[in-house]
C-alpha cells in the first residue's frame, strides 16, 4: 500500500479540496477519489468534497452532486486530500479545512507549487493530476464511475490529447480507462463540445472584439459582468471561450478576460509554445498555472487591463 492510501485508509473523516472555478481535471480528481474510496470502505469513512461553484454539464460525472460549497462545515477532518492546486490562495474560502485538519496530502501536477501539505505527490510532467492520481489507486477498486472522472481529467486538461505535452503513458492510461466500459464520446460531447445558444451568443460577443495585440503576437478579447448578466450567463459558461482564442494560426499566447467583480478581472492564458511559460508570468500576478494554461487577475477597467495586459505580455515575450 502507498502513501496516499495509507493515509486514507488510517482517516475517519476525509475532506477533498480543489482550486477555485474547477476545470475537468479538479473536478475529476475530486469525485474519482470519492467514488473510489466509497469503492473501498462504503460508509466506514465519512468523505466530504468542497468545491467551488461548476459548470452543471459535470452533473453527468457520478456522484457530482455530493461536492458542496458549504463553508460553515464545522467537522475538524482527520485527513485533507488537496488536488490540481499551486498555492492556498486557490483554495478560495476552504482553506480552514486544509488548515485545520489533522493530517493533508496533496496531489499536483503545476509548478512552482507552494501548498504547505504534509505529504505532496508531485508529478511536473503529468498532462493532468488525474494522471498522477491512477497510478496510486488500488486497481481493485477502480470501476467505471472512478475511470469516467479520470479519463474526463486526462481528456480536459490534454486538450482532448491535442497538447504538446500529452504522452505515450497518457494514451496507455485513457485505453485502460475505456476499457471499463462507459461512453466516452458522450461524456466529452457534454462536457467539452456541446454548448447552449447563450454560451454561442457569448463566444460570438467574444469573436467580435477579438484582437491582436503585442505586435499581433497574442490574440485578445473579453467579456464584462454586464454582459454575463445581459445574457443570463456566469463565469462557468464561459469557460471555453479561450480555447477557441488558442486556435489561431501566427499568434503565440492567447488571452480572454472576464470581469468577476467591479473592476477585478480573471485573465485566462493559453501559450502555443514551450518557450512562453505562461505560469511563469501568470505567478507574477496573482495566479498561475500550467507552462501552456495558467490564469491571473488584474485590477482596473478592461482598457486599463488591455493596456496594462499588452504592455506586460509584450515584455514577458521579448525575455523569452
Amino acid at each position: 500500500m502507498n502513501i496516499f492510501l495509507e493515509k486514507i485508509d488510517k482517516s475517519k473523516t476525509i475532506c477533498i479540496l480543489g482550486h477555485q472555478n474547477p476545470d475537468g481535471d479538479c473536478i475529476g480528481a475530486t469525485l474519482a477519489i470519492y467514488n473510489y474510496i466509497k469503492n473501498r470502505y462504503g460508509d466506514e469513512k465519512i468523505v466530504k468534497p468542497f468545491l467551488t461553484e461548476f459548470s452543471p454539464k459535470f452533473n453527468i460525472l457520478p456522484n457530482a452532486s455530493v461536492i458542496t460549497n458549504d463553508t460553515g462545515d464545522g467537522t475538524i477532518f482527520d485527513l485533507c486530500i488537496a488536488v490540481d492546486l499551486s498555492n492556498k490562495d486557490r483554495f478560495k474560502d476552504f482553506e480552514r479545512y486544509f488548515d485545520d485538519a489533522k493530517d493533508t496530502i496533496l496531489i499536483d501536477h503545476h509548478e512552482h507549487n507552494s501548498v504547505p501539505a504534509k505529504t505532496s505527490i508531485i508529478f511536473e510532467n503529468a498532462i493532468a493530476t488525474c494522471e498522477i492520481l491512477y497510478k496510486f489507486l488500488d486497481k481493485e477498486y477502480i470501476d467505471v464511475n472512478v475511470a469516467k472522472c479520470l479519463y474526463l481529467g486526462l481528456a480536459t486538461d490534454s486538450g482532448v490529447f491535442r497538447y504538446k505535452d500529452t504522452s505515450a503513458e497518457t494514451f496507455k492510461i485513457a485505453g485502460e480507462l475505456i476499457s471499463y466500459g462507459f461512453d466516452f464520446t458522450k461524456l466529452l460531447d457534454t462536457i467539452v463540445f456541446d454548448n447552449t445558444i447563450k454560451q454561442r451568443k457569448a463566444q460570438g460577443i467574444a469573436f467580435d472584439r477579438l484582437k491582436l495585440i503585442c505586435k499581433g503576437q497574442v490574440s485578445f478579447s473579453y467579456l464584462t459582468d454586464k454582459d454575463m448578466k445581459e445574457l443570463g450567463i456566469s463565469k462557468v459558461d464561459i469557460d471555453n471561450v479561450i480555447v477557441y482564442l488558442r486556435e489561431m494560426s501566427d499568434i503565440k499566447i492567447a488571452v480572454f478576460a472576464y470581469e468577476t467583480g467591479h473592476n477585478i478581472y480573471k485573465i485566462s492564458l493559453r501559450s502555443k509554445f514551450d518557450e512562453f511559460n505562461v505560469a511563469d508570468f501568470a505567478k507574477n500576478h496573482e495566479g498561475g498555472g500550467h507552462a501552456l494554461a495558467a490564469g491571473c487577475i488584474y485590477h482596473g477597467d478592461i482598457k486599463v487591463v488591455e493596456e496594462h495586459l499588452e504592455k506586460d505580455l509584450s515584455e514577458f515575450i521579448e525575455k523569452e
